[in-house]
């Protein structure tokens, strides 16, 4: 187990006890936290990593695994947006932004992540693509019941008009306030998100209007039905408090234990980060 503090900030504290066959524990989860102390390195694979990290848990190599992670900023284009007509004059207005483009292999379309999101997946064995549902529902129960403890109650549905919808977004007084993703393949469900903290819902907006105009899209996202954490409990919130929230909750789920990623997964992020790199 890696000590508090370490240079990677994993988890700092482990989960709580939950019973499992005949009143033994529950499996431990692993918890990996990539926070400000992060190698420079592992927060430019934020991209790749929770995929890295999703193979080895679908082949059995690791248990079902929580990665909560900080960023440096850059664009994540979904499916949808490979099917763009001008994709690629698309990708030079984000480039010109100064962001770095991926695609991700879970649904939806074109995000902005950066130094005002907090971002998180939980990955477990699957091989049912009956259970997309209870998939969204279980793995992104830590993250509801987190943002309880920020005072925050948040529900399933979509936002209109807002960049990224999609049913299983989570919304606080009909307002987005977290995309949420699904992938299923190789042996594992991975539900992945990102909490929009602090980041400017507007500023977002403008500039991914401006990508699908570049691209042949249709630039018709508005921000009113996005609010950032930190507006909808009226006072700054700060990503440690948000990510303390998060461990909290995924604590009250499961047990885990505070990890890093393995060599391993280090190794395979650093091929999918050049694999999914469009720009």
């Amino acid at each position: 187990m890696t000590p508090p503090g370490s240079v990677y900030d994993a988890a700092a504290s482990g989960g709580g006890r939950a019973a499992g066959a005949e009143g033994a524990p529950a499996p431990a989860h692993r918890l990996i936290a990539i926070g400000p102390g992060a190698p420079p390195e592992l927060l430019a694979l934020s991209p790749a990593i929770a995929e890295a990290v999703a193979q080895s848990v679908g082949a059995g190599e690791a248990p079902p695994t929580v990665v909560i992670r900080r960023q440096a900023p850059y664009a994540l284009l979904g499916p949808k947006d490979r099917r763009l007509p001008r994709l690629q004059a698309g990708v030079d207005v984000l480039r010109r932004a100064g962001l770095p483009v991926y695609e991700r292999i879970a649904g939806g379309t074109v995000v902005i992540l950066d130094e005002g999101c907090l971002s998180f997946a939980v990955s477990e064995p699957c091989r049912d693509f009956t259970a997309v549902h209870r998939n969204f529902d279980r793995l992104t129960e830590g993250v509801r019941r987190g943002l309880r403890r920020l005072g925050v109650e948040a529900e399933f549905g979509e936002a209109p008009g807002s960049f990224c919808p999609g049913p299983y977004d989570l919304l606080a007084g009909g307002r987005k306030i977290a995309g949420i993703a699904q992938a299923m393949r190789r042996g594992f469900a991975m539900v992945s998100g990102m909490l929009i903290v602090s980041q400017d819902p507007v500023y977002v907006t403008n500039l991914l209007n401006e990508f699908y105009a570049a691209a042949g899209g249709t630039p018709d996202l508005v921000p009113d039905h996005v609010v950032t954490l930190s507006d909808l409990v009226g006072r700054r919130l700060g990503l440690d408090e948000v990510e303390d929230a998060l461990k909290a909750g995924f604590a009250e789920v499961h047990p885990y234990v505070p990890a890093l990623p393995t060599e391993a997964e280090l190794e395979r992020a650093r091929r999918l980060a050049a694999e999914r790199r469009l720009a």
